[in-house]
């Protein structure tokens, strides 16, 4: 005789079945929250190359480079103003198109890298969507806070300099100075 027994199943033993039940539930949940939210950040990933994502970055980038020009020309039209210069005259005119022109360029140059941080992080995202799909860990949000942060220092820097060459503000400076000089060593006389 074989020895062989009756015919019940063996039984589940009832901690596998708890981690069973505990997988199921995180796998539904995983499905129901994080699913959308990878598929959210795909798309988003994938609008980065569209002409909209560099038509919106590269407009704001002009556009906060256009401010910071327009508050300096602002100060040297009130500091040329205020020592009497004449708006139509030649030297005037041509320092105020120099400063402008230094503007239009910032702005291309801001515009243009813009749109080329805009094409590195899409092809970064699209390595992080990779990763995700391996299991592996991303890095989706890092950085572009921080692009768009140093794009703007790079465009006042830039201003700075450009208003630093102009002789009309280096003037208006100088004057403004030999006034107050002027003024001190004068009240000291009196």
């Amino acid at each position: 005789m074989c020895g062989g027994g009756g015919g019940s199943e063996p039984k589940e033993q009832e901690s596998k079945m708890a981690l069973a039940e505990q997988a199921a539930i995180s796998l539904q949940r995983y499905g129901d929250t994080f699913v959308p939210l990878e598929n959210m950040y795909i798309q988003d990933t994938l609008n980065r190359f569209g002409d909209d994502a560099y038509i919106d970055s590269m407009g704001r980038a002009s556009t906060g480079t256009s401010a910071i020009y327009e508050g300096g020309m602002d100060n040297l039209n009130r500091g040329a103003f205020a020592r009497g210069l004449d708006p139509t005259s030649g030297s005037y005119q041509q320092e105020s198109g120099a400063l402008r022109d230094a503007q239009a360029r910032g702005m291309g140059l801001a515009s243009a890298n813009a749109g080329i941080s805009n094409t590195d992080q899409a092809y970064s995202g699209l390595g992080n969507v990779v990763r995700m799909g391996q299991g592996l860990q991303t890095d989706a949000m890092e950085g572009n806070v921080s692009l768009m942060a140093s794009g703007i220092e790079r465009a006042g820097a830039q201003a700075e300099k450009d208003f630093a060459k102009s002789s009309s503000i280096q003037n208006i400076v100088g004057t403004g100075a030999g006034m107050t000089a002027a003024y001190g060593l004068n009240k000291g006389t009196v």
